[in-house]
Formats: C-alpha cells, sequence, structure tokens
C-alpha cells in the first residue's frame, strides 16, 4: 500500500491557517513556530502538487481548490475526532457491545426485563442475543464467543462467575384424558408409571436428572424418552397422548396460547415442595470486553 498523501497534522495546519487568516495565527492557536506550519504546508502542497493557499504580507487566502479543499479536510477531521470520542468511550466502557447466549428454555423477555436498569443508566451499550443447549453456551463463553451465558445453574466449572437471577418453578403438562389431569396438584409417585417425553433443545438434562432423582429405584427405573426436538413439539406430543412433559412455570403463557385446552398443567408437590429450575449468569473473569466488565461489575453489585 502507498503512503497516504498527508497527515493529520498537516491537515491541522490547513484548517488552522484558513480559521486564523495566516501562516502566523495557526502558529499561535496551534502552539508551535511559524516555520513547522509553514513547512508543513509547503511539503503537502508540493506533494499533492497543487497551490493551496496564496501568501501575501496581509495574510494566506485560499485558492479556489483551496476551499475546497478545506472543507473536506474540515469533514475529515471532524470524523477523526468523533471517532476518537467513540474508542476513548468503548475503551471506557461506555459504548460497545455485550453478547449473551440464552439457554432455550428461557424467555428472552425475562432476561431483557432483568437488564432493564443498567440499559437505562447505558443506554449506548447494546445487548445481542443468541440462543442454545446449556452446554453449548458454556462451550461458547470458554471460547471467548459470547461474553455472558444465562443457564441452568448446574455443573458449572470453577473457573467460571456466577450470579443468580431467578427461580422457575417446574409443573408437569399431561394429556386432559389423563386420570391425574382433574387433580388441583399431584406427587411424584404419583408419575411413577407414566413416560417422561423430554427435548434435548432446553432444560432436558435438568429434567432428566430430576426424574431420575425423584422416581429412580434399584428396580423399576423411571420411563424416560429423549427427542432431539424442540420443546414446542414435545407438548404436541403430550397433546397426541404420547406421554407427558415437565416445564418451566415461566413457560405457561405460551403454552396456553398454543395448546388451550387441550394440555392440562399440573403442580407437583412432595415432602419438599416443588420442584424448581435454578438459573444464573455465567462470565469469565478474565473477560476483556470493557463494556461486558461494567456489566459484570453490576451483576456483583446486584447480587440477591
Amino acid at each position: 500500500m502507498r503512503r497516504p498523501p498527508f497527515d493529520l497534522w498537516q491537515l491541522l495546519c490547513v484548517r488552522a491557517i484558513a480559521e486564523h487568516g495566516s501562516i502566523h495565527g495557526a502558529a499561535r492557536f496551534l502552539n508551535t513556530r511559524q516555520s513547522v506550519v509553514s513547512r508543513s504546508l509547503h511539503n503537502l502542497e508540493e506533494r499533492l502538487n497543487v497551490r493551496l493557499f496564496t501568501r501575501s504580507p496581509a495574510g494566506a487566502t485560499p485558492t479556489v481548490f483551496g476551499d475546497e479543499f478545506i472543507r473536506w479536510t474540515r469533514t475529515v477531521l471532524d470524523n477523526v475526532a468523533g471517532m476518537n470520542a467513540r474508542a476513548r468511550r468503548t475503551g471506557n466502557g461506555e459504548n460497545g457491545q455485550i453478547s449473551v447466549g440464552i439457554q432455550t428454555c428461557v424467555l428472552p423477555g425475562r432476561f431483557s426485563s432483568f437488564t432493564a436498569e443498567f440499559r437505562a443508566t447505558h443506554p449506548d451499550i447494546i445487548f445481542r442475543y443468541s440462543e442454545g443447549t446449556g452446554k453449548r453456551l458454556l462451550r461458547r463463553l470458554q471460547h471467548g464467543q459470547i461474553d455472558f451465558a444465562v443457564v441452568t445453574r448446574r455443573n458449572l466449572t470453577p473457573v467460571l462467575r456466577v450470579t443468580p437471577l431467578w427461580s422457575d418453578r417446574i409443573v408437569a403438562a399431561l394429556p386432559v384424558s389423563h386420570p391425574l389431569a382433574n387433580q388441583r396438584e399431584i406427587s411424584w409417585s404419583d408419575l411413577r408409571h407414566d413416560i417422561f417425553l423430554i427435548g434435548r433443545d432446553n432444560a432436558g438434562h435438568d429434567f432428566e436428572e430430576l426424574v431420575r432423582r425423584k422416581l429412580g429405584g434399584p428396580d423399576i427405573p423411571p420411563k424416560i424418552r429423549l427427542h432431539d426436538i424442540g420443546s414446542n413439539r414435545i407438548i404436541a406430543l403430550v397433546r397426541n397422548k404420547e406421554g407427558i412433559a415437565l416445564l418451566p412455570a415461566s413457560w405457561l403463557p405460551l403454552i396456553r396460547d398454543q395448546h388451550g385446552h387441550d394440555i392440562a398443567i399440573m403442580e407437583i408437590r412432595d415432602a419438599g415442595g416443588s420442584s424448581h429450575l435454578e438459573f444464573g449468569i455465567v462470565w469469565r473473569p478474565d473477560n476483556e470486553n470493557p463494556c461486558a466488565q461494567i456489566f459484570a461489575q453490576h451483576l456483583e453489585s446486584h447480587q440477591p
């Protein structure tokens, strides 16, 4: 690549000469010697092979092309100043982007609501969202592909920082023809002979672990049927009487909108009460994104 025909200092000299009407005035404004400004202008005109100013004892007057070059110079210098200010704001964490991966079973609006206060005080920081399984998001986080991950707080590696977010009650979705569909609430033992339909795109691993913990035994293991499909399709299988499913309670408005009276939602209780999914936001302490560092400080200062 060839060397540019001029540098920013030369453009500063041109603008100062135009605004102050002389090389002497420009030198005084730039706090440098008159010879420095004169030599800078001479070198620029020589490299461009065009005269920008007409010199006289009264000062320096722009030529016809000089007027055009000065307007262009002002635009360039204003853009550079804006770029510099933006870079400083970005470096200070005042401007930029934060990438957040959200586990599929979490409704994005819930996390957006959680960040409302931060977004109000940091309007120039933009959140970018993606989704995936908890395992995939943690892998992307460790590889530096995202800044934060919102996942269930299960089997997290110690090198990651985590702030608890919320607890989501677990409910059961049954076909309306199920013998227990008219009960106000049920226990885990009531479901011992049912087939649990579990998807792989949400909190399936957590649900599977929960079912095995609640119903697993040395003689009769629980009936679990894993499907590599989305949770909305799992619910369709429940409606078609292929089994039952576990859901985060936060999904209930969507489930009722989509499936209406075809699905019965049941509270599951035992001696320990309701079961829950515990969610947290996870990040790497060595993340160098200034915006992510600012948000991490916000999270730690607002830990419940």
